[in-house]
């Protein structure tokens, strides 16, 4: 089984466990990739970056629906399970045999390139896929809203990006972000 195909299966293993975690991806990959391609990154670059976004969440699969469901706030015990999809998925990428790259990216989107993410990594420590993927990511997230969270507003999108840049996103990918969905 190819990569794309590996890919394909994992998302519909995806779908079957969380619809909307997959829809989410399937966003995820859109934006990640229109930064890529306004970044100037390579043919390569982009096709590690497309399966990365797409898999960003693969993770969460070890993540019981009902906490990934919640309609409340997670307990400190849940969120640090949820908080726990990043290795999860890396491992399992790792051991399918992915490009370094993408199991870096999905073990690292939530990374901030000031240092406070998930796992203290900060700025040029954090690849460029894991901080578009971060990017694309929190995008959609304010965009489209969680079962908790009604979405954003454009201009709020807009306002807590512009905020975050150079804190949780990288200046560069943010602002190119801000130009192509503002």
């Amino acid at each position: 089984m190819d990569d794309e195909e590996m890919t394909r299966y994992q998302l519909a293993r995806l779908k079957k466990h969380s619809g909307w975690t997959y829809i989410h991806s399937i966003r995820v990959n859109r934006y990640a990739m229109k930064i890529g391609r306004f970044l100037g990154e390579s043919p390569q670059a982009l096709k590690e970056l497309s399966i990365a976004a797409r898999l960003h969440d693969i993770g969460k699969l070890a993540i019981p629906s009902n906490i990934l469901d919640k309609p409340g706030s997670l307990s400190d015990e849940e969120y640090r399970l949820m908080k726990s999809h990043t290795i999860c998925g890396y491992l399992l990428l790792e051991l399918l045999g992915y490009f370094r790259t993408v199991c870096e990216t999905v073990m690292d989107h939530h990374e901030w390139y000031d240092g406070n993410g998930y796992g203290g990594k900060k700025g040029s420590e954090i690849g460029i896929p894991a901080r578009i993927v971060c990017v694309a990511d929190s995008f959609d997230a304010m965009k489209f809203g969680r079962h908790y969270r009604k979405p954003f507003t454009d201009e709020e999108i807009y306002q807590e990006m512009a905020v975050n840049s150079g804190k949780q996103f990288d200046p560069e990918i943010c602002a190119a972000a801000l130009r192509l969905f503002s």
